[in-house]
């Protein structure tokens, strides 16, 4: 699978780029709005909980310390989700290409894939420029910040070509999909702050368990507190996307064969 991934790396790339230049074809801004719309998002979060309703939260000190906080965990997700998403639709939207072309079906999942990572690249980009600008100071653990990005994005390409593959033969998986996200969202430290939970601890023993939790713990022990993260998350990093991707590749495998005539 890597290697059919490997030989196609150009077209990839081309079509991820391609996607985000026309993403927004016909609009007066086009690609700007790749660049507006995190900006947006990170200058509406600021107001609300700064100004609005400031929210202060224990452990997150600062008057826009949670709007850090909140960014740093959410533009992930948002990258994260959409990768999830757009990846178990690749081989239907691309059934063209699948019928036409002698082309690995996996090479379709990795360009969704791609297209969310420089998404991300932008957005996450953007809110380190606004975190200095609102006086977070910046500190050589930022340069490590790429090693839970994309551990979270490899996340999300094996659990999108396990649904995509999935997706050929049960077409529910899409809608079964936007509620298994939910569920990931609200029980992983997206939008809230462990150190405000009342939970028993047999509870936080099972939510650190959840596989997006070493992936956004490493990314506000780096950006936001400025501490390199445990041994044991720096573990749990490398573990889950493996894992993920063990399982995907080898339902894919099983599946493969016929994907191109269920397309």
């Amino acid at each position: 699978m890597v290697h059919g991934i490997y030989q196609y790396r150009s077209f990839i790339w081309q079509r991820a780029v391609a996607d985000l230049r026309h993403r927004y074809a016909g609009t007066g801004l086009g690609v700007v709005w790749n660049v507006l719309h995190p900006l947006a998002m990170i200058a509406i979060y600021s107001l609300i909980f700064s100004a609005l309703m400031p929210a202060q939260w224990p452990g997150v000190p600062g008057k826009f310390g949670y709007v850090l906080y909140l960014c740093s965990g959410f533009l992930p997700w948002l990258a994260f989700s959409e990768c999830i998403t757009r990846s178990s639709n690749a081989f239907l939207e691309n059934s063209a290409y699948l019928k036409k072309l002698p082309m690995p079906e996996q090479v379709f999942v990795a360009q969704s894939a791609a297209s969310a990572t420089l998404g991300l690249l932008i957005s996450f980009s953007l809110l380190l420029i606004v975190s200095l600008l609102l006086g977070h100071r910046p500190n050589w653990y930022w340069l490590l910040l790429p090693l839970p990005l994309a551990a979270m994005q490899l996340l999300g390409f094996a659990l999108g070509l396990l649904c995509g593959t999935l997706n050929v033969f049960f077409r529910d998986v899409g809608q079964l999909l936007q509620l298994a996200l939910q569920v990931v969202m609200w029980t992983a430290p997206v939008v809230w702050v462990e150190t405000s939970l009342r939970l028993p601890p047999r509870v936080l023993t099972v939510l650190h368990g959840h596989p997006l939790w070493p992936m956004l713990t490493a990314i506000r022990d780096l950006f936001f507190a400025g501490r390199i993260p445990s041994v044991a998350v720096w573990i749990a990093l490398v573990i889950w996307p493996i894992a993920a991707l063990a399982l995907a590749s080898s339902v894919f495998r099983q599946l493969q064969p016929e994907i191109r005539d269920m397309v």
